[in-house]
């Protein structure tokens, strides 16, 4: 069966490349090859950049060290979300004023990605995770609690963090976790990952659809003010949320389908439902979401999912969700500190306008009007 996401352990074991994070040529744009279209470089560095990523793994990364399936390579990956050798990290942020979302990833009951302890035990040692970072941290981040916090956040030039979950199998059946959500200070969630939980199923099983219990999951998510996440649900589950939803939903980081076939991106009748509710959706940086085949991907090719976004009227709905810690990328992108560089990018290819709504405007104008 086609794999619908990499595995947390095909990118742990190595798939990302610790010495790429560790820098320079993504902090310099610099190649080692031949071709422009490999690297980030080419334009001059746009000044006053933000950046609003939807999605990001690296909680799981640094915080559940502990536990399958990243308990095995605990010798990879250590710090604080201010400095760390992951892919996300403040310190390698440069001048960029940032939004990040930082996902807790609550591991499916089955596939090479299971988790050691029940779902509900994951996210709670995760959540405690990141809290701790926020009070230890108060001089870098503020955890945004509402998005009407960002814009003042960012005038004090910190890291506006706001957390997020994926895949909503910590809630079982008992929909109070959504409660506990809301009082963590959740603002996106997920509502399935690969396999299936007790709300629905993601592409691993395309004929399963939204339960009756992932049905009151959406509305208590809308009841709370929590935006739903499609990312990761299967076809099926997805018409059902947009059949049920009262409220705007997001895809956080799933790309065209049109330009790479894998399951996890969108079809562009799943694209136009978002947009006609004026949700957005987030630009994937993983591999096997760019390109058929995986396997390290060009600046033309990452581009060719705006370009496609941009031909089916989606200028207003383009965001970014690059999925870093849990995707493997190519190193001219591995880490964070290439994100200037990369605006640079698409600001030559598109026009400063559409890169400024790709990179922050259309998530900052759709999440600061709920």
């Amino acid at each position: 069966m086609h794999r619908t996401n990499i595995t947390r352990r095909t990118l742990l074991a190595g798939g990302v490349g610790l010495a790429a994070l560790a820098g320079t040529a993504c902090a310099t744009g610099g190649q080692t090859s031949s071709s422009s279209n490999d690297g980030a470089a080419g334009a001059a560095k746009a000044a006053s950049v933000r950046s609003f990523d939807m999605h990001a793994d690296t909680i799981d990364v640094l915080a559940m060290v502990g536990h399958t399936p990243y308990s095995k390579f605990n010798d990879k990956f250590s710090g604080t979300l201010a400095s760390t050798n992951a892919q996300v990290s403040a310190d390698r942020m440069g001048d960029v004023g940032w939004v990040q979302c930082y996902s807790i990833w609550v591991p499916d009951t089955e596939g090479d990605d299971k988790g050691d302890i029940p779902a509900i035990d994951w996210y709670h040692e995760a959540v405690k995770w990141f809290k701790g970072q926020m009070d230890q941290l108060g001089d870098r981040f503020t955890q945004v609690r509402s998005f009407s916090q960002i814009p003042s956040v960012l005038d004090e030039g910190k890291v506006a963090a706001i957390l997020t979950v994926e895949n909503g199998a910590c809630v079982d059946q008992d929909l109070k976790v959504v409660d506990e959500f809301a009082e963590d200070g959740v603002l996106i969630a997920g509502i399935t990952w690969n396999f299936k939980n007790a709300m629905g199923a993601g592409n691993q099983y395309p004929d399963v659809a939204l339960t009756d219990l992932g049905v009151k999951y959406l509305e208590s998510l809308e009841d709370h003010g929590i935006v739903a996440d499609v990312s990761h649900i299967n076809e099926k589950g997805f018409w059902a949320v947009d059949r049920y939803a009262t409220k705007p939903f997001v895809a956080t980081h799933s790309n065209a389908r049109a330009v790479c076939g894998h399951l996890r991106n969108l079809t562009d009748d799943q694209f136009a439902a978002i947009a006609a509710r004026g949700g957005v959706v987030g630009l994937n940086f993983n591999e096997s979401f760019v390109r058929d085949g995986g396997n390290a991907y060009t600046f033309d090719d990452l581009a060719a999912h705006v370009q496609h976004w941009l031909q089916v009227g989606g200028e207003d709905i383009i965001a970014l969700g690059s999925d870093r810690d849990g995707a493997v990328v190519p190193t001219w992108i591995a880490d964070c500190s290439s994100q200037e560089s990369l605006f640079a990018r698409f600001e030559e290819r598109f026009g400063d306008d559409v890169a400024r709504k790709l990179f922050f405007d259309n998530a900052m104008r759709f999440f600061g009007s709920l």
